[in-house]
């Protein structure tokens, strides 16, 4: 039920249920200027005159006797104390509950992803964004293994296309697309910065340089090619299994054949890797052009790129040696 509108000239009191109903009392003459009215929900009162929906509608009291006038002018002064203590309680309160607001806001150093607490997001962490099936492999058609909830905690493993090879908290590991979760790294541009060549190395990896030259005679022409690629690593983090995807096409910009070649090296962190004796069997000529794409690679984290280059140079130096004995 809706609070009515009270009227108050001198000792006498009456209400209006609405609006309406007020407007009707004045058009009556039955609320003069000199009344009093508390709107709905206020607890101070108002003259007639000062109330915007009597505008134009109140009149003066059609009393000759001025005293009469002046008396039902003059608000009860019992009235306006309590009008002034329900006013002030009202703005203590407001400033009690602004401090309560205060004084209990939540520990937003709680409820950071990130800082010095127990429950801050670790940057190789990720949070899942829905229920999901962890999969036995980096396809949406593969089995699945367990399942992750909406909110879960994940440390991420590595990147294959668009998914993620995760590992939960109760020790499973498997993929989740990239969708299904969120980066801790990425709430962080910093962190974002350092960490997102590690999951997404195809991004950084830059072909400096390529060319091809034919491996036969002029007097024996063959189509057997030989190539060569400059790849540049501005990252921190070594890369293995780089495959680059070669497109050729002719002067007329059509496509002659499409090669992946796999890059037989690790690709050292912060530095470039030269690769010749690339062979590919391919007819071309002058107007020939090749567009190149690189894909597949993995990034490493220094123990593990240390422990593979020891391999790698222990697999080119035996090859060296086997080759200097063939001679």
């Amino acid at each position: 039920m809706s609070t009515p509108w009270r009227i108050t000239r001198g000792d006498e009191q009456f209400q209006a249920k609405d609006v309406a109903e007020l407007k009707l009392l004045a058009i009556g003459g039955k609320i003069h200027s000199g009344d009093l009215v508390q709107p709905p929900g206020r607890s101070d009162w108002l003259y007639a005159t000062e109330v915007p929906e009597l505008d134009g509608l109140v009149k003066a009291p059609a009393v000759a006797d001025d005293e009469e006038w002046a008396k039902r002018k003059t608000p009860n002064n019992a009235l306006r104390v309590i009008s002034i203590v329900l006013g002030l309680g009202v703005i203590l309160g407001g400033f009690y509950m602004l401090y309560w607001v205060y004084a209990n806001r939540p520990d937003t150093s709680q409820s950071t992803l990130f800082g010095e607490h127990d429950k801050a997001l670790n940057p190789l962490e990720a949070l899942a964004t829905e229920h999901a099936a962890l999969l036995k492999s980096p396809d949406s058609s593969s089995a699945s293994i367990g399942d992750v909830k909406k909110d879960d905690r994940v440390t991420l493993v590595r990147k294959l296309g668009d998914f993620y090879e995760v590992s939960t908290t109760d020790g499973k590991t498997g993929w989740l697309g990239t969708g299904q979760v969120i980066p801790g790294y990425k709430f962080n541009q910093e962190l974002s910065d350092r960490y997102d060549p590690l999951f997404n190395p195809d991004n950084y990896l830059q072909l400096m340089n390529y060319s091809w030259t034919p491996s036969g005679e002029e007097d024996d022409p063959e189509t057997l090619t030989n190539m060569l690629f400059e790849l540049n690593n501005p990252t921190e983090y070594g890369m293995q299994g780089v495959m680059l995807r070669v497109t050729f096409k002719n002067g007329t910009d059509q496509v002659i054949d499409v090669k992946n070649i796999e890059v037989p090296r690790l690709v050292p962190p912060e530095g470039d890797l030269f690769i010749d004796g690339i062979e590919v069997d391919i007819e071309w000529d002058d107007e020939t052009r090749a567009e190149i794409e690189i894909f597949g690679a993995r990034a490493l984290l220094p123990d593990e790129f240390k422990k593979l280059q020891k391999e790698e140079r222990a697999r080119l130096a035996a090859e060296a040696e086997e080759a200097d004995a063939n001679k």
